[in-house]
């Protein structure tokens, strides 16, 4: 016979193991969080992460902080094709003159002008975060990614992603004591995800069936409560010999677990889509592993500055080598301590094509971030590049 007790468990489970849980159709790895610093350095940050987005590049970065930062802040980044894509979008759907097969028509014919395209956009009106040293909390009321590839599958379809995140995270770092082999920093931050989901193909018919592309009522909603573990290492290296010359370069090596209890989003607030009354359940934050070195070169008037090497993603379902190194370099300059900035250059995957480059100007309390980067939308063994624009706006404290 079974217990009353087993009865619960064997209930309890099989009402998780019916959630499913919506995969996306993109090949684009999705970061849960970016910076545009990170971006123009080919997005390799692991083994920096000096600023207050060690948050959730790599909280370990927190332990090293001698002061504090407040940062308010908005962001955009997008395709150049993407606005024109949506105003002939627009064109179509607000021609009242036009019948729904006359609209069909014109869909089709947009997605076909459009094969091979990828247009995308992200957007987060406003970012707020503080860091000490040793701690950080981080609020990001809304990030929006939206992806729109043209493809030849059945018929014409616009393969449509969307995610619509709320993050809450927090931080906490610290040196390891005791440690006799150079510095060696911890960091944990934990993470409250509720994300909008939508990842499916629409075809022409779809399209003047609806007046929009994506309905906030087809997002898929859940939350999840996760965590990121990171680890630096800076070590101590002998004056003289063959390792007194690394030492003037000041090598540091990071790693990240990103969500490490890879849970999913399993239960629903409804803070996206109140409506949705669907079982299926957002694609999840996976578990994956961050390797990353900083290499420092020596400071010359007011320069300085970093070559950065990072291997991401490992443990991705869409991972490979192509999409997983990323390399860097940033210069800095200081004019005085109010007035400063940064110039970046990188490549964003094995691939040469995939550079990417940037610049930050900080003027007082204002600081403005201006970067381009390709993201991979390719298979496993095809690359496509999409190149992206971005720019955001700081206010630093």
């Amino acid at each position: 016979m079974i217990s009353r007790r087993g009865l619960s468990l064997s209930l309890v489970t099989l009402a998780f193991s019916s959630i499913s849980l919506a995969q996306s159709i993109s090949t684009t790895i999705h970061h849960q969080y970016q910076s545009p610093r990170a971006m123009g350095m080919g997005d390799a940050f692991v083994a920096v992460a000096n600023d207050y987005t060690a948050i959730f590049y790599n909280p370990a970065g927190l332990a090293r902080r001698e002061d504090g930062q407040i940062n308010l802040s908005m962001s955009y980044a997008a395709t150049p094709g993407a606005k024109d894509f949506y105003d002939e979008y627009k064109v179509i759907e607000d021609n009242a003159a036009l019948s729904e097969t006359d609209k069909q028509t014109q869909y089709l014919e947009l997605i076909q002008r459009h094969y091979g395209d990828v247009f995308s956009v992200r957007v987060s009106p406003l970012e707020a975060a503080w860091v000490r040293p040793n701690w950080g909390v981080a609020l990001i009321p809304l990030d929006v990614s939206v992806e729109m590839a043209m493809h030849q599958q059945v018929g014409p379809t616009l393969n449509a992603t969307v995610y619509a995140d709320t993050t809450l995270g927090l931080a906490y770092a610290d040196d390891l004591k005791g440690f006799d082999h150079g510095r060696f920093s911890w960091g944990i931050t934990g993470k409250f995800v509720n994300r909008g989901f939508f990842s499916k193909p629409i075809s022409a018919t779809d399209l003047a069936a609806s007046d929009e592309i994506v309905r906030k009522e087809d997002l898929l909603e859940g939350y999840t409560i996760d965590a990121d573990i990171g680890v630096l290492w800076t070590p101590e290296l002998p004056d003289e010999g063959f390792w007194s010359v690394l030492r003037l370069a000041r090598p540091t090596f990071g790693a990240v677990v990103r969500n490490v209890g890879e849970m999913g989003f399993g239960q629903s607030m409804k803070l996206v889509n109140k409506e949705n009354t669907s079982t299926d359940r957002p694609e999840k934050l996976y578990r994956v592993y961050d390797l990353g070195s900083r290499w420092e070169y020596p400071s010359a008037w007011i320069f300085g500055g970093r070559g950065v090497l990072d291997v991401r993603d490992l443990g991705h379902p869409d991972f490979n080598w192509r999409k997983g190194i990323h390399a860097g370099l940033e210069f800095d300059w200081t004019v005085s301590s109010w007035w400063k900035g940064h110039y970046r250059f990188g490549l964003n995957g094995a691939d040469f094509r995939m550079w990417t480059a940037g610049l930050s100007a900080e003027l007082g309390i204002f600081n403005l971030d201006l970067v381009t980067y390709a993201n991979d939308v390719g298979t496993r063994n095809t690359p496509i590049e999409s190149r992206v624009y971005a720019t955001r706006l700081n206010l630093d404290f």
